[in-house]
């Protein structure tokens, strides 16, 4: 084995990590170049959340991904065990699923009793709304999110 070849596995076994550092990298790049590009005048709020939509997508997409892993985990966790750990871990996770949640209740029970939200607020008339200007491009943005 060549010097090559030890350079080639070791690039393909922390390829993941080399694309992570890229990706920084290229980020701290182009946000240090928006940002100076438009210095005098200032990002409209429009464009601005153009440039923030693949970031929100991404965001939602792993916030959408953490429920079913830590669930098909748990599941697994749970199923290579024996019946009987597995029904005293049961057994006590539920215990503490509902004392915490009787917990939460009173507690907000106790603090809306207490500090009464909204009590002595004048509402009045509901006022109109004014209307935004709403174009195609933010319907097909909001589709996509």
């Amino acid at each position: 084995m060549g010097a090559v070849d030890k350079i080639k596995r070791c690039l393909r076994g922390s390829a993941l990590t080399l694309f992570i550092v890229t990706g920084v990298v290229t980020g701290i790049a182009l946000g240090i170049i928006l940002r100076n590009s438009r210095m005098p005048d200032k990002w409209e709020k429009r464009e601005v959340m153009y440039f923030k939509f693949p970031g929100d997508l991404f965001l939602q997409t792993l916030r959408a991904l953490i429920l079913p892993l830590i669930v098909s985990s748990l599941v697994s966790a749970i199923g290579s065990l024996d019946l009987a750990v597995s029904g005293k871990i049961g057994t006590r996770a539920l215990l503490y699923y509902m004392l915490t949640t009787a917990c939460a209740v009173t507690q907000g029970i106790i603090l809306v009793t207490t500090i009464g939200p909204g009590r002595g607020a004048d509402l009045g008339p509901a006022e109109e709304c004014s209307g935004q200007n709403v174009l195609t491009i933010d319907t097909l943005l909001d589709l996509v999110r």
